[in-house]
C-alpha cells in the first residue's frame, strides 16, 4: 500500500460494512451482569455502606457464595467481582478513605509528626508505625493505607519544621560508618544493608545517637565502599574461579541444585576459600554462574512454545470461541492437565499458560472476523 503523502487529506473513514457490524454484535468476551446480580451487589454495597462488613475483602466470600447460587453456570473473576461491589458501594455513598480523615485521627497522627519534627523519633517510617499503633490502641479502625499515613505524617512534619534534607553526617559517625564500609570491601558482609545491624551496635557502643533509618546507613556504608572500589571495576576472572564457577554450574545442569540461588549460595564459601571473592558481589557471582550454566545447556525460564503445545492451546482457544468455556480463565487448569497428560513439561510455565492462552483466544477470534 503507497504511504499518504505529507499535506495530502487525510482519507474519511467510510460507513462500517454490514459483515463487521455483525461480527461487533457477537457474544462479548465478558458476559454482562444480570438483573439477579444486579440485586446481590446491591444489597451487599448497601451492606458495606450500613457497616455490616468492615471493607470489601471481608465482605467478598459471602458476596461471591450468593453469586454462584443466582448463576451457577458463570465464574467471574475475584478482581472483576470486587471491583463491582467496590464501585457501587461508592455509588451509595461509601466515603473514599484516603479523602476523609476524623478529628481523632488527625489529632493522634499531629502529636507524632511534631515528635518527628523534634527529632524525637528516628524516621518517618517509624512514626507511622506509632501512628498505627496508637489508632490501635484508641480503637478506631483501620481505614487508611500505611503508604496514606506515611505521606500524611511526612507532609505534617515538615509543615511542623522538619528540614526537607537530613541532617548531615558527623565526623563521629563517618568514622565508625568507614570500618563497615572497609569490611563490605573485603566481602566480610554481601551488601551494605547486611552490615546495619553490626554498625548501629557499634555505634551506641561508641555512644553515637544516630536517628537514622536502616536504608540511609546502608546507603552511607555503600558510598563507603564504592568509593573504597567496591562494586566499580571488577577484576577479571582467574583460571581458579572460572573453575569453581563451572563446577557449580555442571551441578545445576544436572540437577544437584534446585535453583541458581541456591547453586549461588554453594558457590560463594568454596570461591572464598579459594580466595577468589574479593571484590565480588553476590549479584555478579550469580550472573556469572547463570551464563555459564545456560552455555552448559540449562534452559531458560521460559522455554519456546513447540508446536505440539500450541496444538493443544488451539483446541482450548475454540472451545472458548464456541462457548464451551465462560473464560479463557476457567479453561486455563483443563488446559494444564491436558498438556500434562500429553507429556508435555509445563511445570516451567504453569502460570503463563493463562496468558498465552488468552492471547490465542483473542487472536483466533480476530482471525475470524470478516
Amino acid at each position: 500500500m503507497a504511504k499518504r503523502q505529507s499535506g495530502s487529506p487525510s482519507p474519511v473513514p467510510g460507513p462500517p460494512s454490514p459483515s463487521a457490524a455483525a461480527a461487533r454484535r457477537r457474544r462479548p468476551l465478558y458476559p454482562k451482569w444480570s438483573e439477579a446480580e444486579d440485586r446481590v451487589v446491591n444489597r451487599f454495597a448497601r451492606a458495606i455502606v450500613s457497616g455490616r462488613y468492615p471493607n470489601v475483602n471481608q465482605a467478598l466470600p459471602d458476596f461471591r457464595r450468593e453469586l454462584s447460587h443466582v448463576t451457577p453456570g458463570l465464574e467471574r473473576t475475584e478482581v472483576a467481582v470486587a471491583w463491582k461491589l467496590l464501585c457501587r458501594a461508592y455509588d451509595f455513598g461509601l466515603p473514599r478513605r484516603m479523602h476523609f480523615w476524623t478529628d481523632q485521627e488527625r489529632r493522634l497522627l499531629e502529636r507524632h509528626a511534631s515528635a518527628l519534627a523534634r527529632g524525637e523519633c528516628p524516621d518517618t517510617k517509624t512514626a507511622a508505625r506509632q501512628v498505627k499503633r496508637a489508632f490501635e490502641q484508641a480503637g478506631l479502625e483501620a481505614r487508611h493505607h500505611d503508604s496514606a499515613i506515611l505521606d500524611l505524617v511526612i507532609a505534617r512534619s515538615r509543615a511542623l519544621g522538619r528540614p526537607l534534607n537530613a541532617v548531615p553526617f558527623s565526623p563521629e559517625e563517618d568514622h565508625v560508618i568507614d570500618r563497615f564500609s572497609r569490611a563490605l570491601v573485603r566481602n566480610e558482609y554481601p551488601y551494605g544493608m547486611a552490615a546495619v545491624a553490626d554498625c548501629r551496635r557499634a555505634l551506641a557502643q561508641a555512644g553515637i545517637a544516630s536517628p537514622r533509618g536502616d536504608s540511609m546507613i546502608a546507603r552511607r556504608i555503600n558510598v563507603g565502599a564504592c568509593a573504597l572500589g567496591w562494586g566499580s571495576k571488577f577484576a577479571p576472572w582467574s583460571a581458579t574461579g572460572v573453575r569453581i564457577i563451572d563446577r557449580f554450574a555442571r551441578a545445576l545442569v544436572s540437577g544437584r541444585y534446585p535453583s541458581i540461588v541456591a547453586a549461588t549460595r554453594a558457590c560463594r564459601p568454596a570461591m572464598a576459600r579459594a580466595g577468589q571473592l574479593e571484590n565480588r558481589t553476590y549479584v555478579g557471582l550469580r550472573a556469572k554462574l547463570r551464563v555459564q550454566a545456560l552455555g552448559m545447556g540449562r534452559p531458560r525460564f521460559r522455554p519456546r512454545w513447540t508446536g505440539e503445545e500450541l496444538r493443544i492451546l488451539d483446541g482450548f482457544a475454540r472451545a472458548v470461541i464456541r462457548g464451551a468455556y465462560t473464560s479463557a480463565s476457567a479453561a486455563a487448569p483443563r488446559c494444564v492437565r491436558a498438556l500434562e497428560r500429553a507429556g508435555l513439561r509445563v511445570s516451567a510455565r504453569v502460570h503463563s499458560v493463562e496468558d498465552k492462552l488468552r492471547r490465542r483466544t483473542f487472536e483466533l477470534r480476530h482471525k475470524r472476523q470478516p
